[in-house]
């Protein structure tokens, strides 16, 4: 049976235990967990959760979990009949402990029985990599505009004609991500 082991290091390994422990029993129950895709697009049809202060089990469709919380580290134990439930279970529990611990940039490290470690699948999302990718992506939109722009204007039939398609493409993607960041910043804004 497929095992791997996660190794948290945080001072508040208990906190989590009963965060991710309690989340998992409200999908049990038919509580809708929050928006998004689990796991590759789906959600566990059967889920169950046991825990204490220190110890902790979440049943899954695709395998179980037990955790354990000392003063310094949160240990999550996955096993499941298969690679792939393996997989998906750990990539489950790794999304909602890196969406938990966000503030606390808790960082998933990874061992197999066999040894090897294995980072993450689901790194936490950081604000200021999308704000760089961001800016990053209209900085190159304005070169590619403002090269465009000075090849068309450099022909006289298409001075008028040319100007206006670049201007109005520059208005189009300018509103396109302006109506991108709000819908996402609404949506982060009600998540918490």
């Amino acid at each position: 049976m497929p095992t791997a082991e996660a190794h948290i290091t945080t001072d508040r390994a208990s906190r989590y235990l009963v965060q991710l422990c309690r989340h998992a029993g409200q999908m049990g129950h038919g509580f809708p967990a929050h928006p998004g895709p689990h796991a590759g697009g789906e959600r566990p049809r059967n889920v169950q959760a046991d825990w204490s202060e220190t110890d902790g089990t979440i049943t899954l469709d695709w395998g179980t979990c037990t955790l354990n919380a000392t003063p310094e580290t949160l240990t999550l134990r996955v096993e499941a009949e298969d690679e792939d439930r393996l997989r998906r279970a750990q990539a489950l529990l790794t999304k909602n402990i890196t969406r938990m611990g966000r503030r606390d940039n808790l960082t998933v490290d990874r061992h197999r029985p066999d040894g090897t470690t294995g980072p993450a699948t689901a790194p936490p999302h950081g604000r200021r990599h999308t704000a760089l990718g961001l800016t990053l992506a209209a900085v190159l939109a304005v070169a590619v505009h403002g090269g465009l722009a000075a090849g068309v204007l450099t022909i006289p039939q298409w001075t008028g004609l040319g100007a206006d398609v670049v201007l109005a493409a520059v208005l189009v993607k300018a509103a396109l991500v302006a109506t991108h960041l709000w819908r996402r910043r609404r949506t982060s804004t009600r998540a918490r």
